[in-house]
């Protein structure tokens, strides 16, 4: 079966918010209710004595919606909602290596010209099938590793600063050089990335191998065509494009590859030209 293995990596990669986090943000929500209360038993105490009755007239009062301060119960609330949000969103974020693929296409997600999200765990498939488990293997933990490093203490990843950093870009690199090799390697690599692009996940079986060219009618029944391939791919490889590559990146990149840049890629480039 043709099944992508976001679930699997939900399970093994559930580093989202730790509990203690959220925790904390709920208490800071509390204590300024118990500052609230503070400050009002404060203006009336009488030698650091207030009776119970004038307490509990001060709880009556900072419980009603019009309460003394509703201007600071304000904030609190949205301090909490937007913290509550940030982490939720957080905890969706849990394969950091499919997040760092997508962000140079991410403009094109669900976007007619581009590729729906819902079809992102084909699309994750078929990159897994061409650079080859054990190397994906590395790479994941590779990003992971980036992702604890840009984690700041309150458990959420500064995302910019995780795309921006070296290692990022050479994971990246990475990654498109083992999918450029495949295409490389076997003209009807094109073919095979549309059929598991447009495969129903739960039905379909295919295979690394399966190089069968399609027919030209078969082409045009798909949902996800040519054009769309090349957007992504236009997206995807703008980090690797010949004028990136000047001075010791030229250098360092051909002698880690054994092969110059505009050489792996250039065919790809040609073939992206072509179909937009």
């Amino acid at each position: 079966m043709l099944a992508t293995d976001e679930h699997d990596d939900q399970r093994r990669h559930a580093d989202g918010v730790p509990p203690e986090i959220l925790g904390k943000r709920c208490r800071q929500v509390a204590e300024s209710v118990l500052q609230v209360l503070e400050k009002l038993v404060d203006e009336i105490a009488v030698d650091g004595r207030i009776a119970a009755r004038d307490l509990h007239r001060i709880i009556e009062a900072i419980q009603q919606a019009g309460g003394p301060l509703p201007t600071a119960y304000a904030e609190a609330q949205q301090h909490c909602s937007v913290a509550f949000h940030r982490a939720s969103i957080e905890g969706m974020r849990r394969h950091h290596l499919n997040r760092l693929i997508t962000e140079p296409f991410a403009a094109l997600l669900d976007c007619p010209e581009g590729i729906e999200r819902t079809r992102l765990g084909q699309f994750f498939l078929a990159v897994r099938m061409m650079i080859g488990e054990e190397e994906r293997e590395a790479l994941s933990a590779r990003a992971e590793a980036l992702a604890e490093k840009h984690r700041g203490g309150d458990g959420i990843v500064d995302w910019v600063a995780f795309h921006a950093d070296s290692e990022a870009q050479s994971i990246l690199e990475s990654v498109l050089v083992g999918i450029a090799n495949s295409f490389r390697h076997n003209a009807a690599r094109q073919d095979w990335f549309l059929v598991v692009l447009n495969a129903n996940p739960s039905a379909v079986s295919v295979g690394s191998q399966a190089f069968t060219p399609l027919k030209p009618d078969e082409r045009a029944k798909l949902a996800f065509t040519e054009r769309h391939m090349a957007r992504i791919f236009n997206l995807l490889f703008a980090s690797v494009r010949k004028d990136t590559f000047t001075g010791d990146r030229l250098r360092r990149f051909s002698k880690q590859w054994n092969v110059a840049p505009d050489k792996l890629f250039g065919p790809l480039f040609v073939e992206v030209a072509r179909l937009l």
